[in-house]
């Protein structure tokens, strides 16, 4: 009987060893994917704090909620072209950018490598700029990126842009206006999730321009509001009568 509980406890003993060992490779195998910009957290995360436009009334966020104390500026972006070129993008040189912070070791970021070689079939708005953004070449490998490179779109090689634009991990989307502002960003798993961002962020900068700017926006706003309601130029009721006026 005394042999068969030890017998017990030496095994016990083991499994919690081989227990221990498989817990600290899983956490070396979370520090390197972290190390190399792999996703970070989940894009898929459709949770209500997500959803919460008013907890974040300037940025239009996807997937798992960003953390607060974040810019909302679209600093220039200063870096090479894959061929050592010097390069520069600016957010004010388009009405709206679109830059997609992806890297070379990223698994989810493939199918946006393979989606961004034929732009025009994306679901996004013509006039919207489309950059990737990819780390320097210390943290990339030329090779690989060469077979990436979708070749249609702009490239543009650039660790500090990770920095400045507060990238958590890859794939990453930011999208920025003429006025150098992020109207949108967040973390995304798929090129539908991309175009629910970009027209999200784009429906809340229009609203927004219209109610607190003036002059043209604020009238096509009003307009649109007026055909929504079946009310169209002309209508009677766009001309009330004076209350002192008589029947």
């Amino acid at each position: 009987m005394t042999a068969l509980l030890v017998t017990i406890a030496v095994a016990v003993a083991l499994l919690g060893v081989l227990v221990a060992g498989l817990l600290r490779s899983h956490a070396d195998i979370l520090r390197a994917l972290h190390s190399l910009g792999a996703g970070i957290g989940d894009p898929s995360d459709e949770s209500d704090d997500a959803h919460d436009e008013g907890a974040h009334a300037t940025v239009l966020q996807l997937g798992r909620r960003l953390p607060p104390e974040r810019g909302t500026g679209a600093p220039d972006i200063s870096g090479t072209t894959l061929d050592g070129d010097a390069v520069a993008i600016t957010a004010t040189a388009a009405p709206r950018t679109l830059l997609a912070f992806l890297s070379s070791g990223c698994t989810t970021c493939a199918r946006f490598w393979s989606a961004l070689r034929e732009p025009s079939t994306l679901a996004l708005p013509r006039d919207i700029r489309i950059v990737v953004v990819t780390k320097g070449l210390d943290l990339e490998e030329h090779g690989a990126l060469k077979r990436l490179d979708p070749g249609v779109v702009e490239l543009v090689l650039s660790t500090q842009a990770w920095l400045d634009y507060e990238v958590p991990g890859a794939p990453f989307f930011v999208l920025t206006d003429e006025r150098g502002r992020r109207i949108g960003e967040g973390l995304a798993a798929s090129m539908e999730q991309v175009s629910e961002l970009v027209g999200r962020a784009s429906s809340d900068d229009r609203r927004r321009a219209a109610v607190h700017g003036d002059g043209p926006a604020r009238e096509q706003e009003n307009d649109r509001l007026l055909r929504a309601a079946g009310i169209q130029p002309g209508d009677p009721s766009l001309r009330p009568r004076s209350p002192h006026r008589s029947a």
